[in-house]
C-alpha cells in the first residue's frame, strides 16, 4: 500500500502530473490540470485541513468531494443565478470562505 507521507510527495506527484499533461495537451492541458486542482481540490483542502486526518486521506477525500458536491452546489445555484460562470465563482468562493473560515474560528 502506498502511502503519501509528507506535503512534498504530494508536490510533486503533482508536478509530474503537470509536467506529463503539458507533453501530451500542451497549455491547454495544464491550464485544466491546475483549474481542477484550483476548483475541485483547495476549498475541500482547507476544509478537512481542520480535522486530524493524514495528509494522504485529505487528498484523496477533497478531491472526490469537490468532484461531487462542488458540481452539485454549481448545479442548483445554476438555476437560480442563470449563469454558469456566476455560478462556478459564487459556489468557490462560499466554499474557500468556509475553509477558512473554520481554519480561523474552529480552533476556539
Amino acid at each position: 500500500m502506498v502511502k503519501i507521507g509528507n506535503r512534498e510527495f504530494g508536490i510533486g506527484i503533482l508536478a509530474l502530473i503537470i509536467i506529463f499533461s503539458f507533453i501530451l495537451f500542451g497549455f491547454t492541458g495544464v491550464k485544466v490540470v491546475l483549474g481542477a486542482v484550483v476548483v475541485f481540490f483547495l476549498p475541500f483542502y482547507l476544509i478537512l485541513d481542520n480535522f486530524k486526518i493524514e495528509f494522504g486521506e485529505k487528498i484523496v477525500f477533497s478531491f472526490f468531494m469537490g468532484i461531487g458536491v462542488f458540481s452539485i452546489f454549481v448545479y442548483y445555484l445554476g438555476f437560480v443565478v442563470n449563469s454558469i460562470r456566476v455560478a462556478i465563482a459564487v459556489t468557490f468562493l462560499l466554499l474557500v470562505g468556509v475553509g477558512l473560515g473554520l481554519k480561523k474560528f474552529g480552533k476556539k
